[in-house]
């Protein structure tokens, strides 16, 4: 249950975008929204960090889902705000966390898919300290009156090796 708090994080919107097929070149729109997505990701990476469930929740839709990689599934914006609320009550202060996006992929107008990594760790860590949990992660954005908003997320622990 403790990683479950704390990979919401993953649920990030932070784009290092790495785009195939067209979107290697975008156009302008694409790139304005390439733009907003990622305001919304710094939006979402701030809320996580202040501990603030509400606004952490309003980057969600109101039908959004948010699937743990136990399977567990939580259903609305309405249950997303409340768990986050009580998870972020036990949540260390000083973790951070790091969300990379792989790939991002315009599905439609106003649609995108996008998968990455996060690693959750202290903030100020050593660099070769093993960070507390690190997740991958697979994304839906849906833009709703000019507004990105995540509609759904699944995650996934990596491969062992």
């Amino acid at each position: 249950m403790r990683t479950h708090w704390i990979a919401a994080v993953f649920l990030g919107f932070t784009l290092a975008v790495s785009t195939p097929g067209a979107a290697q070149n975008p156009d302008k729109k694409q790139s304005a929204d390439i733009a907003a997505i990622k305001q919304a990701s710094a939006n979402l990476d701030a809320a996580y960090n202040r501990r603030d469930a509400l606004a952490f929740g309003e980057l969600f839709l109101e039908d959004a889902d948010f699937q743990w990689h136990t399977g567990e599934l939580l259903k609305n914006r309405e249950a997303i705000e409340q768990y986050f609320k009580n998870a972020f009550k036990y949540m260390p202060a000083d973790y951070r966390h790091i969300t990379t996006f792989q790939r991002i992929r315009f599905l439609g107008p106003g649609l995108v898919i996008g998968d990455g990594t996060v690693v959750i760790a202290r903030e100020g860590v050593a660099e070769n300290e093993k960070p507390y949990l690190s997740v991958l992660f697979t994304c839906i954005g849906k833009k709703v009156k000019n507004q990105w908003r995540i509609a759904a997320i699944r995650l996934m622990l990596p491969k062992k090796e």
